[in-house]
């Protein structure tokens, strides 16, 4: 099927759901035409005049309509409040004629209470009848309500109005006759259903149009030869490896089409084979060409990196169901994805999952310890270098991490640990999406997903003027909240018996995940892990290498107490709730400190954890 046909061939034939709003004049009066269109309608009624976005929001989520028919300045709101189309009855002067005659046969004391615009017939009608008719015009519903009470004081009054006023009239007992008629309402409903048609058909545009540009797995491309413009879907960006200089990458394929312009052929791009399919199709009276492509063979480097055992998930917790479903929403999206969790919760595990779910799956998962690398190696690190950038560069140059991650993910762990001059470098190229490796003269363009992490309230250091303001802005489009062990209770047998499933098999134990649980489980879920998942895979490690060394089960669960002191000590709480060391620990910090003669970010590296953890430590103790 040729793209020019995708607008006649999808077509719904579904009716148009109609959601009406209006008091019960107005809904009787809806209703008897009904019967004229359900073959091609659905109708919701809801007696209700609107008041806020939200007393309709619940209705519009509930029932999906294409269309709103209302009336007045109930319709008024509804279509400068939404997105949807909005239909309002217009009122005829033949409609004014009739309503006012019926009232004259009541009372010759007539008050017409009319939305948006007086009536041309009202002084004539007030003539020929021989009756008083003082006519308000109001724009607001609380307008409209004001005009009734003035009015419901006069003797021997009858009112003329929308079903509001109506309604109003028959609470206080006062005659009163509906300004709207059969014909009106017939002729705004047909109106809502062209209209509904027409919205449902642009939306369902407008999602084929999205799904052919960002999950069509058909690589697409869209050429303009006038303007010498291409656009590429997504599958086509990730598929054919293009280059900026994306021109040149297609001159096998526009080389091609000249030698044969018939609509399918076979070219080369990129060093790999493919067939197409041409379309010509006319936009804005402009000959225009569209072009899908099917790989002749299957694209051996094109497959997504397999998901090792250990970068498995395993959970079963709400909390974390939660976070499954801000991954897959936040993985779709090229923004930039910050995640936040205590040291050991998992959180690359969690960048991981996200790569999978992305786009960007085909590409490289490349990450970067942000504490672990030297701010003088910070640049060519990241950006790479060229041959001779500086003394002692490797001859030949070397690739950077953002070109390693070139149509993957690059994820930055411990991005809290940055300098400020290191948050500058890093904040440029996440604006333009392009770099220049050290010693190059020429800027290149990239494509990658970027995910960072922080066991640090980046907030609260940009409050504090230790993290960039706008660094932090640019990577918290999407935020993922990792929750910490001790809030996951569900999920620590889960996740201890993954875990000594693995273990058993790298120690070459006789027993099984299943047999060793038992024996321990009541202690794991009794402790409450400052360390998380890390702490917990620690402790198993301990106890299979203690199975290993008397391959037997028995005397484990008393052997617990010197394979894991820490499960039958009572924690002491954290000083943060981002899993800082506990307070037992002091004495090994002391230690560590004189072993590096002081030397704290020897101290910090020797520990595990970040030269500004050691520094809160020290300060809790008042070291000096």
């Amino acid at each position: 099927m040729g793209i020019q046909n995708v607008k006649s061939s999808f077509t719904s034939l579904d009716p148009i759901k109609v959601l009406i709003f209006g008091y019960k004049e107005f809904s009787q009066l809806m209703s008897s035409i009904f019967p004229k269109t359900l073959a091609r309608a659905q109708f919701k009624i809801v007696d209700e005049i609107v008041g806020s976005l939200s007393g309709v929001q619940q209705y519009i989520d509930d029932f999906n309509p294409d269309v709103i028919v209302s009336a007045g300045s109930n319709a008024a709101y509804l279509a400068s409040a939404l997105v949807l189309p909005v239909e309002s009855i217009q009122t005829s002067e033949r409609d004014i004629v009739n309503a006012v005659t019926k009232a004259a046969k009541v009372s010759k004391n007539i008050v017409l209470i009319n939305f948006a615009q007086p009536s041309v017939s009202v002084p004539l009608l007030a003539k020929t009848l021989d009756v008083d008719i003082t006519e308000h015009i109001y724009r607001t519903a609380d307008e409209a309500r004001e005009y009734f009470h003035i009015a419901r004081a006069q003797s021997d009054v009858v009112f003329v109005g929308a079903s509001l006023v109506c309604g109003l009239a028959a609470q206080h007992k006062i005659p009163s006759f509906f300004l709207y008629s059969v014909s009106s309402c017939e002729a705004a409903l047909n109106r809502a259903l062209e209209r509904g048609e027409e919205y449902r058909r642009q939306r369902e545009q407008q999602a084929l149009t999205h799904w052919l540009l960002n999950q069509s797995k058909t690589p697409i491309i869209w050429v303009d030869p006038v303007d010498e413009r291409v656009t590429f879907n997504q599958a086509a960006k990730s598929q054919l490896q293009l280059s900026a200089d994306y021109h040149t990458d297609l001159l096998p394929l526009l080389s091609a089409v000249e030698k044969d312009p018939s609509a399918d052929g076979e070219c080369t791009i990129n060093q790999r084979d493919w067939w197409y399919h041409q379309d010509d199709v006319f936009i804005n009276n402009r000959h225009c060409y569209v072009y899908q492509f099917y790989p002749k063979k299957a694209d051996s480097n094109a497959k997504p990196a397999a998901l090792r055992e250990s970068h498995r998930m395993v959970y079963r917790s709400a909390k974390m169901v939660n976070v499954m479903s801000q991954i897959e929403a936040f993985a779709y999206s090229p923004s930039n994805v910050l995640i936040f969790g205590e040291s050991g919760t998992g959180k690359e595990l969690i960048a991981r999952a996200i790569h999978q779910h992305s786009p960007f799956a085909q590409g490289q998962f490349v990450a970067l310890n942000c504490s672990a690398i030297p701010s003088e190696l910070f640049e060519g690190e990241l950006f790479g270098y060229q041959d001779g950038a500086y003394t002692g560069s490797r001859r030949g140059g070397r690739k950077g991490l953002i070109e390693e991650a070139d149509r993957g993910l690059l994820f930055l762990d411990e991005i809290s640990e940055l300098s400020l001059e290191q948050q500058a470098k890093l904040l440029r190229f996440m604006q333009e999406r392009r770099y220049r490796p050290l010693g190059g003269n020429q800027e290149r363009d990239i494509s990658l997903k970027l995910v960072a992490a922080s066991n640090r309230p980046l907030k609260q250091m940009v409050e504090a003027g230790t993290f960039r303001e706008d660094l932090y802005f640019r990577l918290n489009v999407f935020n993922i909240d990792v929750p910490p062990l001790r809030d996951r209770h569900d999920d620590i047998l889960l996740i201890a018996e993954f875990k000594l499933a693995n273990l058993a098999q790298q120690y070459g134990l006789a027993f099984s995940a299943a047999q060793i649980l038992p024996f321990i489980a009541q202690l794991l879920c009794g402790y409450t892990w400052p360390g998380n998942i890390r702490e917990l895979e620690n402790v198993l490690e301990r106890a299979v290498a203690w199975l290993h060394s008397r391959n037997s089960l028995d005397g484990l669960a008393s052997a617990m107490p010197q394979i894991a002191n820490e499960l039958f000590t009572a924690a002491e709480p954290a000083v943060d709730s981002y899993g800082l060391i506990k307070h037992t620990e002091d004495d090994m910090i002391r230690a560590a400190l004189q072993r590096f003669n002081g030397n704290k970010k020897q101290t910090a590296a020797y520990l595990g954890i970040s030269a500004t953890t050691l520094w809160r430590r020290l300060k809790a103790f008042n070291y000096s």
